[in-house]
């Protein structure tokens, strides 16, 4: 009788524990590609969503889900999903984005959030290439990105394909945020970033990214970054940056990137910012990363845009590359350090690095170890 009396009040202690299924089918949503559902978003959300996170029910714990069923779908106007906490936005379908030159802005935001999860097995067709014919990305300059986490913490992100944003796919900035499992296909040009990530303690794993832009990078302010398992191809690899012209407060440490392979790439691993930037960057480890024709594999420049004038301070240190192999493009350097005058790259350190079809490498204003020509700090 103890066991099943211990059973009983255990049972009895517990909290109970609902599910509210919130579909876009009840709301106004209709899969036929032609309805815009964005309207049918909002409404779920503030009608049915909002209602059971924010209510008050003593001992149920509830999981609401914002549903988006089979189906296809056109997505025309963007939705700002604003001060919701504990809910899940779960794409089943298809959603489509049209070619409208006046769309702008990013087509779902998440804003001031915390513990939200968005997940397939859905995907999302941002027809990018309608937005920039022949690769022209001057035509329509306010053309819309596709997802933004704004100020959200403990977010989670994954199973929804996103193929070919007008502009970049993804941006998360806050706090102890997970992407993974989820792929990335776009055009292979410029400004279709995958993953624009700054906070602290993100993590990125299990992402595969080809576009012609940005594969996982780290903006500033950030402090505790892991990426790792992932797949760039096409891409502009894996960056920490840049910042901006006159950015005086960069602040990037302790990132860890592991597992990468990088294809046919613009670059590999770049930490890039301008001659006029201030600031830190420091404790940066890079392992495990293959290459396969990638320009400038190993790139760390202060110069990478702005006026070349030396004029900045950021003072980027305690970098480590470990076990890096593959091949680079026979007109770049192998390994750029390219720091400022006024405060050299510090303690850039190098063991196991192999790379071929390189230009010699190449150091200006940096000390460290590893490689024949750097100079001891």
């Amino acid at each position: 009788m103890l066991p099943l009396l211990s059973a009983l009040v255990l049972a009895l202690a517990a909290p109970a524990y609902a599910f509210i299924e919130c579909s876009v089918l009840s709301y106004g949503g209709v899969a036929d590609n032609t309805t815009d559902l964005g309207p049918a978003l909002t409404k779920t959300w503030q009608q049915c969503v909002i209602p059971n996170v924010n209510s008050v029910n003593s001992g149920v714990a509830t999981d609401v889900l914002l549903y988006v069923p089979a189906g296809n779908y056109l997505l025309a106007s963007t939705v700002t999903f604003d001060d919701a906490l504990n809910w899940n936005l779960h794409i089943a379908g298809n959603i489509y984005l049209p070619f409208n030159p006046s769309l702008t802005g990013t087509m779902l935001t998440f804003e001031n959030c915390n513990n939200i999860v968005l997940n397939g097995p859905g995907a999302i067709y941002g027809n990018g290439y309608r937005y920039r014919p022949g690769g022209d990305l001057t035509l329509y300059p306010n053309r819309p990105r596709l997802i933004r986490f704004q100020n959200c913490n403990n977010c989670d992100i994954s199973a929804v394909t996103l193929y070919d944003a007008p502009m970049f796919h993804v941006t998360v900035i806050g706090n102890n945020n997970v992407v993974h499992n989820q792929a990335i296909i776009a055009s292979h040009i410029g400004e279709t970033d995958g993953y624009d990530m700054s906070g602290n303690n993100n993590y990125v794993h299990d992402v595969n990214v080809e576009n012609g832009d940005e594969c996982v990078t780290v903006k500033t302010p950030t402090n505790g970054f892991l990426a790792e398992n992932i797949v760039c191809k096409w891409t502009a690899g894996c960056n920490i940056g840049s910042f901006g012209a006159g950015n005086t407060a960069v602040d990037v440490q302790n990132v860890v990137y592991k597992n990468v392979t990088v294809s046919n790439s613009d670059s590999g691993i770049s930490i890039k910012s301008y001659p006029d930037n201030a600031g830190v960057v420091k404790n940066i480890s890079y392992s495990g990363f293959s290459f396969d024709a990638a320009a400038y594999p190993l790139y760390v420049s202060v110069f990478w845009a702005g006026d070349g004038d030396d004029t900045g301070s950021l003072q980027i240190s305690d970098v480590t590359y470990t076990s890096i192999s593959g091949s680079g493009t026979p007109t770049r350097p192998g390994v750029l350090l390219d720091c400022n005058k006024a405060t050299p790259c510090k303690a850039i350190d190098f063991s196991g690095v192999s790379l071929t079809d390189t230009k010699a490498n190449s150091f200006t204003n940096a000390c460290g170890s590893g490689l024949s020509g750097l100079p001891s700090c």
